[in-house]
């Protein structure tokens, strides 16, 4: 075992990688200059040999040991050696050759002081590489392999008891020392032990016993009067065996009884599990039966709500509709009002128009009169007869005569009508007096109709306001529904997260009972606020998630949303199940004072979570609220700080889940919950925010709830009253029918006649003008005549001159005035045209779309009365779905109630079997314990099973069967162990044990002493033979130390020798060591004779004879040639190669005489602060052959020697 390398990279001086490599396996010499970094080479090597006090390797900090306290980059130091292990006779033992040839150890300092130690480049304990070094005999903590310069001078002062102090240490015969002190010890401990049991015995046991004979021999004579009642005892003891034995008897029979009852029952048992299984198949195949009915009936559900959707939606389309008709009717009704009005402006106009045109024919026939009278004058001026026409006079008599015809023609035609409308106007009247009964008939009817109307009229007045406020409220809440379903929409869209839409509670409202929703009060987190919002964190993450649970008033609510296509997992709470929470987990005021002296010790605070939040006001429910707030806000705190919580958490006084206002959570069972809090919701006001944004769907469905319940009031009080409605309605309809017929009938008479009235009246107004026109043309006619006859045609030109020019002053006139209305009249007219147009052009486009709406409200009411029937059919569907999975619950109620007796059964026979085979231990217990009375009894009296043949034998000793003379037995024997009682009462019965108890005392003290004794004489023999060992393992060691020390002084100062001076006291036992010098065979009196060198080559050569006693596989020898000249230093490398040829070591010197003997040199020398190694192969002198062969023979002989006194 050797050292191949060692490496130091960051140790102090060493900034870098730096390699003592291929070290020699015998003599190795290091260098340099002072202050080069020689001597830290040796203290990186004490630093990998685990060395703990710093001051040993010249540091005070662990900083100091990595290269300038790592301020210039280096932030570790590593130092790793590497063992070559070829040697099977220095292996440490565990590790072989073959197994381990190379055996590398490293340790590594980083800052901040963490540091490891390196096992074959793994991670290892220190305590593995400390125990490795100490198997090599490298132990840092006691370095008998390191001679320092401080060492050998600290040897040369030492007394001579520090010197074989020395020696013992080096043979290992302090072990001995050691033991022998444990031994005293032990021995010492078992002579106080010996003391106190004499004491004892002397002062106590003896004395009592002396005391106590006395008592002892009165209760022997006592015992033996005793004895005298024997045979009675032999009689009862009998009678006590024969009764257990009889009993044994009788419960065995019990048992076989019992185990035969619990065998049925366990054979029922045996076939349960078939039956239960069958049963379970059974409900599991409903069960799975009934998933597809409540599948079924969610959709039908979830369809009746979308046809109900969609009826309503279309209810309102066909509604819109309707009103949309309605006011398009009343749209057309203000147009046909204004083409009335306008046709009234037409008639105006048109008398305006006729006025215009009667201007306008009065200027053409004015102008065609001029025209005439200009051609007559013509004419006459040509001497043509004319008149005024402008034609000739023959002419205009003829055109006259024409007209007359035609005008007397047209009054014959008229005069015919006019008889036969006389003749129709009769046959009406003929028809009017037949009609006249029918009508006055109809009266009659139409009177009777009106009185009924009149009679149910007065019952129906005060119904008639509740029936106009149902219609009313049936709008009112048409239309809070259609505001409600926009407002629901715009809530949707408001609320835009998925868990925002969670806190509505979404099921089927129709399929529940109608106070359902009034039932549910809302959130646990809705209902119980915080007071403080700086505390609400605190509070949500304590709370958990219960602040989510929907409270409702009692369970069966929760059981109805359950089943009533529920669509989201939720939890509910039950205020009329809820209970108070465990008395362990409730805090009460002493937790609480608690907890309060612990916060404030800590400078922090605590409060009770049921003191931080409030409830809302319930009046119906406040008390069951408040409970519920206990529950869930009254077992745990809220505090200042996670240190606090833990306290409170892990007291033993408290033991309750805190939690920080940040979240954090300490609870009883270790649980510890924290971090960051970013991704939590607050749960609080995620709540008030939906339900601010809920308040206006509450408002709506609140106020439509109350009309709903005011319109269910109303319909239900006029369902009551309906007969009397339905009569009246009647009676309305009746009177109202005959009203029409009469009016008809009554009409339509006076309709007739009245056409032909006004017929008459128009055909006679046609023949009186006729008539008019006859009598003018015949005035005409005689005119013309007249004017024949005259012959004068200068009067008649100069009258048609005077007429001309009348003629053209009236014909100037009208057309001035025409010219004055014409623009007024165009205008007019233009816009007559126009509006007539606009309105006809309304009118057309309000029919078509009327017509259009019409079409619509056919369509939509087509639908209506489709989706009614898709609804009805729904509903049916939905029934017969119902019925079906209510007999499929029927059925798995059945099956539960089959299984639940099976179970029932089964618990009976589990009882009954537990029974029984607890009643079977309980009597084998019994039957055991009779068993072990009979042994015992057969055990303790042997005498029983010889003379139990006997029992019960007339006449006999033991004759049981006579009552009298059994009684009498024991009442004897009660009698003598009554006055032995009496007896002993004098008698210290309690001394005569104590007596006995303190004999055996006192025997097993006396037993302790002499074993004691034993183990005293024992322990001094060992302590003798060991003593024996160690004097004569050191007489032997120290004359084979004096003899290599006189051998190697002679080698290092040729001319002397040296010896050992022994010093012993009267025992022959070595006291110490002194040190005799002779130069030349004289010897000196005294060191102080000898010079400085001298000396310390003398403790240089007394430190390796010892360690030449004890080898280890490397030395170490830091410039211990120091003092010495350079003669000396050679003759000590020369002494070094020649006793220690297979020893290795690595030797500091700064003198030539030293390391010329070296076999490998390495040079340190230091350049700007850091240490380099330079490796120098070296042959050292060779020595005469024979001296080596000699000194070879000598370091063999002095090996030898040293392994004996070793193993001594």
């Amino acid at each position: 075992m050797r050292v191949k390398s060692i490496v130091i990279d960051g140790f102090k001086s060493y900034a870098h990688r730096k390699e003592l490599a291929d070290l020699s396996p015998h003599f190795n010499a290091i260098t340099g200059l002072n202050g080069s970094g020689k001597s830290n080479i040796f203290d990186a090597i004490c630093f990998v040999m685990g060395i703990t006090n710093l001051k040993r390797v010249r540091a005070e900090d662990p900083r100091e040991l990595i290269f300038r306290a790592g301020t210039t980059g280096v932030h570790a130091a590593r130092v790793t050696i590497e063992f070559v292990n070829d040697d099977p006779a220095s292996a440490p033992p565990g590790y072989s050759c073959e197994e381990y040839p190379l055996i590398t150890i490293g340790r590594q300092i980083k800052l901040g002081g963490r540091q490891q130690f390196f096992f074959n480049n793994t991670v290892s304990l220190q305590s593995k590489v400390k125990r490795f070094f100490e198997s090599i005999s490298l132990n840092v903590d006691n370095p008998h392999f390191m001679i320092l310069q401080g060492t050998v001078h600290k040897l040369i002062g030492m007394r001579s008891q520090d010197i074989l102090s020395l020696i013992e240490e080096a043979v290992g015969t302090k072990a001995f020392d050691h033991r022998r002190r444990t031994a005293e010890t032990l021995i010492r401990n078992k002579e106080r032990k010996m003391e106190e049991i004499d004491t004892n015995i002397e002062a106590q046991i003896r004395p009592l016993l002396d005391t106590m004979r006395a008592d002892q021999e009165e209760y022997n004579a006592f015992m033996q009067n005793r004895e005298k009642t024997e045979e009675k005892k032999r009689f009862r003891i009998a009678l006590d065996y024969h009764t257990h034995h009889t009993e044994h008897t009788e419960a065995e029979a019990r048992v076989e009884a019992r185990k035969v009852d619990v065998q049925n029952a366990k054979s029922q048992l045996q076939a349960l599990p078939r039956q239960e299984e069958e049963a379970t198949r059974r409900l599991v195949q409903l069960q799975g039966s009934l998933h597809a009915p409540s599948e079924a009936a969610i959709s039908l559900h979830e369809e009746e709500d979308e046809l109900k959707k969609a009826h309503s939606r279309l209810e309102n389309e066909l509604d819109n509709c309707t009103r949309l008709l309605r006011q398009l009717e009343t749209q057309l009704k203000t147009l046909r009002r204004e083409q009335e009005k306008q046709s009234n402006s037409q008639v105006t106009f048109a008398a305006r128009r006729q006025q215009h045109e009667q201007m306008l024919a009065q200027i053409k026939e004015g102008k065609e009169a001029c025209a005439k009278l200009k051609r007559g004058l013509k004419l006459l001026q040509s001497g043509v007869q004319a008149g005024t026409s402008g034609v000739s006079l023959a002419e205009e008599r003829q055109q006259v005569d024409l007209k007359l015809i035609e005008q007397q023609s047209r009054v014959h035609r008229a005069t015919e009508r006019f008889e036969e409308l006389v003749k129709q106007q009769q046959r009406i009247e003929a028809h009017q007096a037949e009609e006249s009964g029918r009508v006055r008939h109809l009266e009659h009817e139409h009177a009777k109709a009106a009185a009924s109307l009149e009679k149910t009229k007065v019952v129906y007045a005060p119904l008639a306001l509740k029936q106009e406020r149902k219609e009313a409220l049936e709008a009112e809440i048409s239309s809070l529904k259609r505001e409600y379903q926009a407002e629901y929409e715009n809530f949707q869209r408001q609320v835009s997260t998925a868990a925002a839409r969670n806190y509505d509670l979404d099921y089927n409202r129709y399929a529940c009972p109608p106070d359902t929703e009034d039932n549910v009060l809302g959130r646990v987190g809705q209902l119980i606020t915080p007071i403080d919002l700086q505390h609400a964190l605190g509070l949500m993450v304590g709370a958990q998630n219960q602040l989510l649970r929907v409270v409702v008033t009692d369970d069966r609510v929760a059981e109805a949303i359950i089943h009533s296509g529920l669509r989201q997992r939720t939890a509910f709470f039950a205020l009329d199940k809820l209970q108070r929470p465990p008395t362990h987990l409730f805090i009460d005021d002493a937790k609480l004072q608690a907890a309060r002296l612990i916060a404030e010790q800590q400078g922090g605070w605590v409060h009770r979570a049921r003191d931080l939040v409030t409830v809302q006001e319930a009046s119906s429910h406040q008390q069951q609220l408040n409970a519920l707030a206990d529950f869930v806000f009254g077992t745990f705190f809220v505090c200042s700080s996670l240190r606090l919580a833990q306290d409170l958490a892990y007291n033993p006084s408290i033991k309750v889940k805190a939690v920080t206002i940040e979240g954090e959570v300490a609870e009883p069972n270790g649980l510890m919950t924290g971090g960051s809090t970013h991704h939590l919701r607050d749960v609080f006001a995620d709540l008030k925010a939906y339900a601010a944004q809920k308040e206006p769907l509450k408002a709506l469905q609140q106020r439509t709830r109350t009309l709903e319940t005011e319109y269910a009031a109303l319909r239900n009080t006029l369902r009551q009253h309906q007969h009397d409605i339905q009569a009246y309605k009647a009676a309305e309809a009746a009177a109202e029918l005959s009203k029409q017929r009469y009016i008809v009938a009554a009409s339509s008479a006076q309709i007739g006649a009245a056409e032909l009235a006004e017929e008459m009246e128009r055909e006679h107004a046609t023949m009186a003008e006729a008539q008019e026109k006859v009598a003018v043309l015949q005035a005409r006619q005689r005119e013309l005549a007249a004017q024949a006859q005259t012959t004068d045609l200068n009067v008649v030109r100069t009258e048609i001159e005077n007429q001309l020019a009348a003629a053209e002053a009236h014909v100037a006139r009208l057309m001035a005035d025409e010219e004055r209305g014409a623009a007024e009249f165009e205008r007019l007219e233009a816009d007559m045209e126009q509006q007539a147009a606009d309105l006809s052009r309304k009118a057309q486009d309000m029919e078509e779309e009327l017509a259009q709406q019409q079409s619509q409200k056919l369509k939509l009411t087509a639908q209506v009365e489709e989706l009614k029937q898709q609804l009805v059919a729904v509903q049916a569907r939905c029934k017969h779905n119902e019925e079906r999975r209510q007999q499929l619950e029927k059925e798995i109620d059945d099956t539960q109630e089959e299984l639940t007796r099976l179970a029932e059964r089964k618990v009976t026979l589990d009882n009954l079997v537990k029974n029984g085979e607890v009643e079977l231990r309980e009597q084998s217990r019994c039957l055991e314990s009779l068993r072990r009375h009979i042994h015992e009894a057969e055990q303790r009296h042997s005498w029983l099973l010889e003379v139990r043949e006997t029992f019960n034998q007339p006449g006999g000793p033991y004759d049981f069967s006579d009552a009298a003379r059994t009684a009498a037995t024991l009442q004897e024997l009660r009698e003598i162990e009554a006055r032995a009682a009496a007896m002993s009462n004098k008698l210290s019965q309690k001394s005569a044990i104590l007596y006995e108890e303190r004999r055996r005392e006192y025997e097993e003290l006396v037993k302790q002493r002499t074993a004691l004794g034993e183990d005293k004489e024992a322990i001094q023999r060992c302590i003798t033979e060991i003593e024996s060992k160690k004097w004569g393992a050191l007489d032997r060691m120290v004359g084979i130390v004096s003899s290599i020390f006189g051998r190697l002084f002679a080698a290092c100062l040729p001319g002397a020798t040296a010896q050992l001076l022994e010093e012993r006291d009267a025992t022959n036992h070595l006291t110490g060591l002194g040190v005799r010098v002779s130069f030349n065979e004289k010897p000196r009196e005294s060191l102080s004779e000898l010079s400085g060198g001298q000396r310390s080559l003398l403790a240089l050569c007394l430190m390796l004879a010892i360690l030449r006693v004890r080898p280890a596989p490397l030395y170490i020898l830091d410039e211990v040639d120091a003092a010495l000249d350079p003669s000396h230093t050679q003759n000590i490398g020369r002494m070094l190669q020649l006793y220690f040829p297979h020893s290795q070591f690595l030797l500091v010197s700064l003198k030539d005489g030293m390391f010329n003997n070296a076999n490998v040199l390495y040079h340190i020398r230091n350049t700007q602060g850091y240490s380099e190694v330079a490796r120098i192969e070296h042959k050292p002198p060779s020595q005469p052959t024979s001296a080596s062969s000699d000194t070879r023979a000598a370091s063999s002989g002095a090996d030898r020697e040293g392994a004996v006194a070793t193993s001594a």
